[in-house]
């Protein structure tokens, strides 16, 4: 097993580690310990419909900037994003998540933005939907595993995955029950609506 990194094939292009023909990518961070991973990056950038971040953490606060992964999306994009936060805590989330979003996604792109937010200080009411895997959502076709939240895929931090999800059942599986959250998470929610007016 001390070999594992030598002989799996290195996709340069991600600095990430490749297993199968596009199926899972690993990033070692002792192979690339300066260098950002990209994948996560490069299938937001690819998409060419609808954008589903469904993460526990999505921070935009410094000294983290995931709204940055839309820096370079295509036109006439829909996002949505589902998270989890303890909205006691951080009474402008929405807004601050909204006003992020819209300062680095220029309106010439003329895209649509969601956010609903499970508050994880409503235990009662909303504990059945807290979560803790993270899945990335390209064109309602692509769905795929994520290892560790988006933060960890926009700089070189700690060694995290993707994994590509094939089987059409458990693709329809994983929609489905992001399609069950969203629809019953909009008491915290940036409507889903033009981004800029």
């Amino acid at each position: 097993m001390a070999n594992i990194f030598l002989i799996n094939p290195v996709n340069n292009s991600f600095r990430m580690h490749e297993c199968g023909q596009s199926e899972y990518w690993f990033y070692h961070k002792d192979t690339y310990p300066s260098d950002n991973p990209l994948l996560y990056r490069d299938l937001i950038d690819n998409a060419t419909d609808e954008i589903i971040i469904w993460d526990p953490y999505f921070n935009v606060k410094p000294p983290n900037a995931d709204q940055n992964v839309f820096t370079n999306i295509k036109n006439d994009i829909t996002i949505k994003i589902l998270t989890l936060k303890g909205l006691d805590r951080t009474l402008s989330y929405l807004t601050d998540v909204h006003n992020a979003v819209k300062a680095v996604i220029p309106p010439a792109k003329d895209c649509r933005f969601g956010l609903r937010v499970i508050n994880k200080g409503d235990v009662v009411n909303q504990g059945g939907r807290f979560f803790h895997d993270r899945f990335l959502i390209i064109d309602s076709t692509n769905v795929f595993l994520i290892g560790s939240s988006l933060g960890y895929h926009l700089k070189s931090e700690q060694s995290t995955g993707i994994f590509k999800v094939s089987n059409p059942d458990t693709k329809d599986f994983i929609l489905s029950i992001f399609k069950e959250y969203w629809n019953s998470s909009n008491q915290h929610e940036i409507p889903l609506t033009y981004l800029q007016p």
